[in-house]
This record gives structure tokens, C-alpha cells and sequence, in this order.
């Protein structure tokens, strides 16, 4: 059973720990901003209802599109299986990846609750775009002491336990 390279989980999960925390910290600077009635000058073309509307259902969509993007990267199966193929660094590769792409996703967010505060000019709007972010954010947040979990399971004889492939069938 190999053991788990205790420096590179270290440096992985720092950096992806400071891109989250900047993100989260990013959020927070654009819900203040609002606060704080900074206005820029839209083009008139810009100033369309359709388009106020369209960013709240893009900032849904990729609300609800991290949460499945999440749980799809995350299934313990396929974690196993690119562990099995590729080994440990793969796996944290991985475990890296899938958490900066939800997190992608919680600050695009972001940045389109304040357009749509441009849009609007009304503060509340970059309030619940943020609120969205914020828990995309969170939910991704990386936990060092799962990662190293996860690792450590890959390299045992079971393998990464997860939901049985039949759950819910009958034979």
C-alpha cells in the first residue's frame, strides 16, 4: 500500500485553498462596491429587460450546474478509477481540478450578480448573485482532511467506497 505524498497534498490543497479564499474575498469586495452605489455608464443596448433576465437564469444555471458538475467529478467510482489507471498524483490532479471548476462557476456567479446590479442598479440584486456564489464557493471549499481521505482509500485493496451501481433495484 503506497503512502500518501503528505508535500504535494500539502501544496496542492494551499494553492486551491488561496484561489477559493480570493474568490470568496472577490464576492465580498463586489457586494460592498454595490453597496456603495458605483455606477458605470452601460450602453443603451445593454440596458435591455431581456438581458437582466437572461443573467439571472445563467447565474441559476451555473448555480445548480456546480453542484452536478461536483457530484459528477466526485463519484467515487470514477475517482477509483483514475486512481487505478494513473495513480495517487492523478487522483490529487483531479481532486484540484473539479474543485477550481466549481469554484469557476461560484465567482462567474459573482461577476454576473454585479452585472446585473449595473443593469439594475439596485444593491439587492448583487446581494443574492453573491449569496449564490458564496455557496458554490463554500460547498467546493476544500477540505484537506477529505482529500487526504480519499487518497488514502484509493490505495486499499476496496477501493474508494461509494453507493452500490443497483441501489434502489430489485432482482
Amino acid at each position: 500500500m503506497a503512502e500518501v505524498d503528505e508535500k504535494g497534498l500539502s501544496r496542492a490543497h494551499a494553492r486551491t485553498r488561496n484561489i477559493v479564499h480570493a474568490l470568496v474575498t472577490a464576492t465580498l469586495v463586489l457586494v460592498v462596491v454595490a453597496f456603495a452605489h458605483v455606477r458605470l455608464n452601460l450602453p443603451l443596448s445593454l440596458l435591455d429587460p431581456n438581458l437582466y433576465r437572461a443573467l439571472w437564469i445563467v447565474i441559476l444555471f451555473f448555480g445548480l450546474g456546480a453542484i452536478v458538475l461536483r457530484r459528477v467529478r466526485m463519484n467515487a467510482a470514477r475517482l477509483q478509477d483514475i486512481a487505478g489507471l494513473y495513480g495517487q498524483p492523478a487522483l490529487l490532479a483531479s481532486l484540484v481540478k473539479t474543485t477550481l471548476f466549481v469554484a469557476a462557476l461560484g465567482g462567474a456567479c459573482a461577476v454576473l450578480g454585479f452585472f446585473a446590479y449595473l443593469l439594475s442598479l439596485e444593491p439587492l440584486d448583487m446581494v443574492k448573485a453573491g449569496v449564490v456564489a458564496v455557496a458554490v464557493l463554500l460547498y467546493c471549499y476544500p477540505r484537506r482532511a477529505a482529500w487526504r481521505r480519499v487518497l488514502e482509500t484509493s490505495q486499499q485493496p476496496g477501493g474508494i467506497p461509494g453507493p452500490s451501481p443497483a441501489k434502489g433495484t430489485t432482482a
